[in-house]
Order: structure tokens, then sequence, then C-alpha cells
């Protein structure tokens, strides 16, 4: 008896692993750039700092569904796609989701809280990684880039450019991927 216990178990997990996988995959056809990873890696687990100068990691968020931004105040792309990234954080904000846009590397003139203050964009906080801790951890050297990630802290996939976040169809999909 305990045998068979164990092998339904272990299907009903692997089923799990197979439906949040299948629930990412709906990103694919309905955000415009996304791609999914082929393996699913750990988030990196780097330090930047919140408005308040506190140390934070990805593990603070854990049980979230993440949407993690890679930005700079100088970068034109970034302050494009900021509006639609603050109108989800705005949107989705009673869901176990969040839009962490962390200002990556040397800024412009403006700070990150000043840059998002001026803007009017409220729903999203100021983070920073002025290190550019990420970049290096993920191996990449362009700005704007998003990462999808998980509630267990697996990255899912994502998107290195801008990309229209506020679409019908993007709205609709991450309606999907956030019902319980």
């Amino acid at each position: 008896m305990p045998k068979r216990f164990l092998i339904a178990l272990c299907a009903s997990l692997m089923l799990s692993v197979t439906a949040q996988a299948a629930d990412f995959s709906i990103l694919k056809d309905n955000i415009k750039k996304y791609r999914a990873l082929k393996n699913t890696p750990e988030a990196p687990l780097v330090e930047f700092t919140n408005a308040a100068g506190e140390t934070v990691t990805l593990d603070d968020f854990k049980g979230k569904t993440i949407l993690l931004n890679l930005w700079a105040t100088w970068c034109p792309p970034c302050i494009k796609e900021m509006p639609e990234l603050n109108e989800l954080a705005g949107e989705f904000k009673d869901q176990d989701f969040i839009v962490l846009a962390i200002a990556t590397g040397r800024q412009g003139r403006e700070t990150p809280d000043d840059f998002l203050k001026n803007r009017g964009l409220n729903d999203i906080q100021s983070y920073l990684d002025p290190k550019q801790k990420f970049l290096t951890a993920l191996d990449i050297n362009t700005l704007p880039v998003s990462f999808f990630i998980a509630p267990d802290g697996t990255m899912q996939g994502g998107i290195i450019g801008i990309t229209k976040w506020t679409t019908p169809e993007a709205k609709a999909a991450l309606t999907e991927l956030l019902k319980k």
C-alpha cells in the first residue's frame, strides 16, 4: 500500500509541475516577444535595495508571481514601457503578483524614485541594483529585460527589449495565469 501511495504522490507532483509550466505557456502567444525557458532555473538570489535603502532579494517575494523588469532612467525603451508596467502593477495589485522594476547600473539625471514620482507612476515601487548584479548573474547586457518568475522562485521565461504589456491579449493571459 505505501508503494502505491508513493507512486500516486509522485505522479501528482509531476502533473502539478507540468500544470505550472503550462500556465506560463499562455504568455507565449499573448505577450509579444515572450520566450519560455526550456528549463526553469532558480532565479538568482542577488541582493538589491528598496527605496528605504534596505537590502532585499527575490526570496522576499516568494509565493507571488513576479514580473522582474530591469531598466534605467536613461534608457528610452525603458522609459517608454514604464507606464504600461505601472498599469499592470495597479491592475493586478490585489493578486499574488508584483512588478519588480529594478533600476540597474548608473542612472541618469533623475533618481528612479524621482523618475517614477515625476511621471505619476505610483503603482510601481522603486528598487535599485547599482552594481548590475542581476545583469551579471543572467549574463545579459541590454535593457530593458523582463522575466517571469513563478511563486516557487523558478524563472519561467522573459522578454529582451520592450514589449506591449497592456494589450487585451496580454492582460487576459495574465488574468488566466494568476487564477487560483
